[in-house]
């Protein structure tokens, strides 16, 4: 029957049963026991009010639980439960763990009087768990602060109507009205989103509305609580990732029957958050540009952007977990997952045979298996992640994170996988197969990592790059007067292209030949003073130097081409009458044959593109289907943050992103390596065409690739 959790016993009787027959139990005034359906089964969740812990029991532990009154003794407790539970009768040693499963969690007590001494050692252990508990998330460490229990009652009456359907409906109305003015200014959200989340302003102003954000967010957990009888008497700060953020205790809606409730408890955070995200939206759609728009783009990006990403993520332990748990109706997801993936281990990998499994039905098994292989992958990548960004704030404190991370993560289940063969009972009976299976295992997956040569290759984007020779720039601020060639014909060097009209420049000569007639004069009438009209020679010299200037500078105000090729005038329908400044790019004269296809590549994988190059495949824009070899022309031996086109960078659709403080919008965020590229085979392309780049490399084993990436990782954040 397993009342306890333990193996089901063989014998009925137990050896030790003379030392408890005679206790006279019964549950402490603080544990009260619900009635919960889990899966289409009863089961009873006892609730310990002092410590908020929860034990979930059987049927038959609660009619066994439910016969300790405290005037019956165990012996007589049995005796009762045998008679009335037929076949599923317990065994003695199972009510010896029920027992001491109770004992454990301090929620019995007995006609003896009790051991204070063990008290305080019981009370020493829980304290000690507690510690090892926070040791192993050593990313969120929870401080707690107070009992807010009196301040929520005190003020429920406030929020009660939102935790109705009218507050469901209002909700609903916000959110839409949030989602359809943010499908209308998405293109004004998302506009350069990386740089200005990233720009050093923008980011402390996130640091201060986080945690005001994140108050809504577990008010919203603690009135839910309290909506439906429950309580809460613990609040305070988390320190997630070192970052102080609020959290309230709002375990007690375990005890909740409805799982319906139990899951709004672990979503409204979610669903608050998502409302003030959409309120703030609301906000940024009015206000001017300013601090107030600022706070509400920020208040959106918290809100939901990093509520779906963490909160909403049911593979890390947050409010998502706790609602998908009660919506598969399976407690404990997380550690029931990792046990029957070691009961799984146990039976079909070691053979161990008369295993009691964690799951009640085969579609139970399913879910708990996958659960927890998804979620340590996930959390295994998660911590590292948090670790290195720590790390690279603050080197020794995101060193020994990332080291106690990657140890608890990864290194640690690998060493229990070594050692339990010597500590578990189940598996000491199959010691050689165990200890011979895990090293083939721990062989193999060492072989394919250190040994086995995996295909590597390097994924990049290219343009096609017209060369600064093509350019047509305007040579005086002027008005465009007439376009003598349409955009997309071709043309012959020296050919007309533009004809300008420069009010200023012919301005200006006008005002440079009464100057000249002006100092003319002045300088005949200066003739007898040697030392005047030597002056006034030297400024009637000066200022027709200037006249020479601007007459040439007029002569050549039209536009010619420089070269044969396609003339390309990106806005043509609206060059005409528009005024453009001196060095203005107009538009190109473009010889296709002569463009270069130019990629950028990181840092980071420099060294294997310039050294390994198998082969190189070739993919344009405006036919993804077709694939071309080239080869390497050029690789530049230094880095750069210049641009050639914004075709490569986020803005145009690329994977470069842009530097915040950019003025020219070509200035890359990281500095890259630019290596040009030759097509022999290739088609006629068009300028600024992405070109989409695959280079092959040698293959290598994983860990030459993985040390490579450390490396670079410590080069790049730490400079070590």
């Amino acid at each position: 029957m397993g009342l306890a959790g333990g193996a089901v016993s063989v014998s009925l009787f137990s050896a030790s049963w003379y030392r408890v027959a005679d206790l006279k139990i019964r549950l402490r005034k603080h544990a009260h026991i619900h009635r919960h359906q889990y899966r289409g089964k009863t089961w009873y969740v006892l609730q310990d009010h002092v410590t908020g812990q929860f034990q979930r029991f059987s049927p038959e532990a609660y009619q066994i639980i439910g016969l300790m009154d405290g005037r019956r003794s165990l012996q007589q407790v049995w005796d009762v439960s045998c008679k009335r539970l037929g076949d599923g009768m317990p065994t003695q040693d199972e009510v010896i763990q029920l027992v001491a499963q109770l004992n454990r969690a301090n929620v019995i007590q007995s006609d003896i009087l009790p051991d204070i001494e063990e008290l305080q050692i019981r009370r020493r252990e829980q304290a000690q768990r507690k510690l090892v508990q926070q040791l192993k998330s050593p990313l969120s460490v929870r401080i707690p602060m107070m009992d807010p229990e009196g301040f929520l009652s005190s003020t429920m009456w406030l929020v009660r109507p939102f935790y109705s359907w009218f507050g469901m409906l209002l909700w609903a109305f916000i959110i839409f009205v949030g989602l359809s003015l943010s499908v209308v200014h998405w293109e004004a959200l998302t506009e350069n989103i990386s740089d200005r989340v990233l720009a050093l302003e923008n980011l402390l102003l996130i640091a201060l509305v986080y945690p005001f954000v994140k108050v809504i967010h577990e008010l919203g957990h603690a009135y839910a609580v309290k909506r439906w009888g429950g309580e809460v008497h613990e609040v305070g700060i988390m320190l997630l990732v070192l970052f102080p953020v609020p959290y309230v205790d709002a375990s007690a809606a375990s005890a909740f029957r409805n799982k319906y409730q139990r899951m709004l408890v672990g979503a409204i955070g979610i669903m608050v958050e998502l409302m003030v995200a959409a309120i703030a939206m609301v906000v940024w759609t009015l206000a001017e540009p300013g601090i107030v728009r600022a706070i509400a783009f920020n208040t959106m990006l918290i809100g939901g952007f990093s509520t779906l990403l963490f909160n909403g993520n049911p593979l890390l332990r947050f409010d998502a977990y706790y609602v998908l748990s009660d919506f598969l109706e399976i407690p404990n997801l997380a550690s029931r997952g990792n046990r029957q993936v070691a009961y799984l281990t146990k039976k079909y990998l070691y053979g161990v045979r008369n295993l009691t499994a964690p799951a009640g039905s085969r579609g139970e098994g399913a879910w708990l298996a996958f659960y927890a292989s998804a979620a340590y992958i996930y959390r295994l990548f998660v911590m590292v992640a948090i670790a290195l960004f720590v790390a690279s704030q603050y080197f020794v404190i995101g060193s020994l994170l990332a080291v106690w991370s990657i140890w608890a993560t990864l290194f640690m289940p690998i060493l229990k996988t070594i050692t339990k063969p010597a500590t578990d009972p189940e598996l000491r009976a199959k010691r050689v197969r165990v200890i011979t299976i895990s090293s083939i295992l721990i062989g193999a997956i060492a072989g394919l990592i250190f040994l086995f040569p995996v295909p590597y290759k390097t994924q990049t984007e290219g343009v096609l790059w017209v060369p600064q020779d093509s350019y047509v720039r305007s040579q005086v601020s002027g008005f465009v007067e007439s376009l003598e060639v349409s955009s997309g014909k071709q043309v012959i060097e020296g050919q007309l292209l533009l004809k300008f009209s420069a009010p200023d420049l012919e301005a200006k000569v006008q005002v440079l030949q009464a100057q000249i007639a002006e100092a003319e004069i002045r300088l005949e009438a200066s003739l007898r003073d040697r030392s005047a009209s030597e002056i006034l020679r030297e400024e009637l010299q000066f200022i027709q130097r200037e006249y020479q200037r601007a007459q040439e500078r007029l002569k050549g105000i039209n536009l010619y081409s420089s070269a044969s090729g396609e003339f390309i005038v990106p806005d043509a329908h609206r060059i005409l009458g528009r005024y453009v400044n001196r060095g203005e790019l107009i538009g190109y004269v473009v010889d296709y044959n002569q463009l270069s296809l130019v990629a950028m590549v990181s840092e980071d994988e420099i060294d294997q593109v310039r050294n390994q190059n198998r082969s190189v495949e070739l993919r344009f824009s405006s036919s993804p289907n077709d694939v071309y070899k080239g080869e390497i022309v050029r690789a530049l031996p230094a880095t750069t943050q210049q641009l050639p086109s914004l075709v490569l960078s986020t803005e145009g659709g690329g994977r470069i992103a842009l530097d915040p403080n950019n003025e020219d919008g070509l200035k890359s965020f990281r500095s890259h390596f630019r290596i040009d590229l030759s097509v022999p085979d290739a088609p006629k392309q068009r300028y600024d065409e992405r070109v989409y780049v695959l280079i092959e490399h040698d293959p290598e084993p994983l860990a030459y690739r993985w040390y490579r990436s450390i490396r670079r990782v410590f080069l790049r954040q730490f400079d070590v």
